[in-house]
């Protein structure tokens, strides 16, 4: 089963004027609850690892809760735990998320196509990351990276050439999440920017990378509300 979120015109000369279907295939439904392990997981999955789960550890999750999140163990987590979890992840990301965890956005998991990633949207960060990619396109933005290009006094070149360096998506934790306004798309990156980043870049050295990749997406009417849409 495939859920088209996304369709664009295919400009090749073989292809000119088609529409091509963008999206998700075999998705299941979610809770924002997914959403708070998904992200948690991923904070303890970074370069900076030992710094941000002593962060995650200051915001109220032991070391037990830490250890289950580097195993994915999701069964171990107890009601308790699950509190923790939401309370951690809204002291670190309410902000950046409002208005998406008013309750009304509508999350579920897929697999969204790689050949397709490139095509993505990055966050409206226009200090931090417009200046390297005009057309907030994910493709723009690997390929500004990738060319030594860097947003002075920030690390993006720096964290994006260490993962580069050394990624496995098998072992990554947690999945990127992608925000949409509607089921017909567009996407826009909100966490898991710099892995998507680089599958994208390996596709355009012609390195063989997962056909999919598997996501969270977040649709809300309220999107544009968001700051970084």
């Amino acid at each position: 089963m495939r859920y088209n979120l996304l369709a664009r015109v295919d400009a090749s000369p073989a292809n000119a004027g088609r529409r091509r279907n963008l999206g998700i295939s075999d998705p299941v439904p979610a809770t924002e609850r997914d959403l708070y392990w998904e992200w948690v997981r991923a904070e303890v999955d970074v370069p900076a690892n030992g710094t941000r789960s002593a962060r995650l550890a200051r915001h109220g999750l032991d070391a037990r809760m830490l250890s289950i999140l580097k195993d994915g163990d999701r069964g171990a987590l107890l009601a308790p735990d699950w509190d923790a979890l939401q309370a951690a992840f809204r002291r670190l990301r309410a902000d950046y998320l409002d208005p998406l965890l008013d309750g009304t956005t509508a999350w579920r998991y897929g697999e969204f196509p790689l050949a397709d990633l490139a095509g993505v949207r990055i966050p409206n960060l226009t200090i931090s990351l417009l200046p390297l990619a005009p057309s907030r396109r994910l493709g723009e933005y690997a390929a500004a990276l990738d060319a030594g290009r860097e947003t002075p006094g920030l690390p993006n070149l720096s964290v994006y050439r260490e993962m580069r360096g050394g990624f496995e998506p098998s072992r990554s934790r947690g999945c990127p999440v992608l925000i949409s306004e509607r089921v017909e798309g567009p996407y826009v990156v909100a966490e898991g920017l710099t892995r998507a980043t680089v599958l994208v870049s390996w596709q355009r050295e012609g390195r063989v990378v997962p056909p999919s990749l598997r996501v969270l997406v977040g649709t809300s009417a309220r999107a544009r509300e968001w700051k970084w849409w």
